[in-house]
C-alpha cells in the first residue's frame, strides 16, 4: 500500500509540475487521475482497480477538460505573424520588369512573385497583397509611398 501510495503521489505531482513549467495544459488531466487513484488506494481497492481508475479518469478528464480549457485559456495569447505575412502591405519598386511572375530581393531574400495586376517596369512601385504557398502576389501600387 506504501508503495502504491508513493507511486500516484509521485505521478501526480511531477505531472502537475510539468504542466505548471509547459504552456500546454495537458499533464494536469493525469494529475487528475493520480489524485483519483489514491482515493481508489485509500478505499481498499487493488492495485489494477487503482489503474484503471486512473486511467479512466484521465481519459475523461483530458477528454472534457482540454477543449474547455483550450478554448478558454488561450484566447488571450496573440498569433505571430509569419515573415512573409509581415510583407503583405508593403509597398515596393520594381528594380526589374515583372510580366505574370518574377522575382524579388526583399530584406535580403529572394522571392518569387505573382503579379495579379498588369505589367510592372523597372522603377514603378507595387505593393504585397497576399501569398499563395511559398510565392508572393503582388499588384501595381496606384498610389502611396516606397516605405522599403
Amino acid at each position: 500500500m506504501k508503495d502504491a501510495l508513493q507511486l500516484w503521489v509521485v505521478i501526480a505531482i511531477t505531472c502537475l509540475i510539468i504542466d505548471f513549467l509547459t504552456a500546454g495544459f495537458l499533464f494536469v488531466w493525469f494529475t487528475i487521475g493520480g489524485i483519483g487513484a489514491i482515493i481508489a488506494l485509500s478505499l481498499g481497492y487493488s492495485f489494477p482497480v487503482q489503474i484503471g481508475v486512473f486511467v479512466v479518469l484521465t481519459g475523461v478528464s483530458y477528454s472534457i477538460g482540454y477543449p474547455f480549457a483550450k478554448k478558454f485559456l488561450n484566447k488571450d495569447i496573440p498569433k505571430t505573424p509569419t515573415m512573409e505575412e509581415n510583407f503583405i502591405g508593403r509597398v515596393i519598386t520594381a528594380e526589374k520588369d515583372i510580366k505574370e511572375k518574377g522575382r524579388i530581393k526583399l530584406d535580403g531574400i529572394y522571392w518569387t512573385v505573382k503579379n495579379e495586376g498588369v505589367y510592372l517596369s523597372e522603377g514603378e512601385k507595387f505593393k504585397i497583397i497576399g501569398l499563395e504557398g511559398n510565392k508572393l502576389v503582388i499588384k501595381k501600387e496606384e498610389k502611396g509611398e516606397d516605405i522599403e
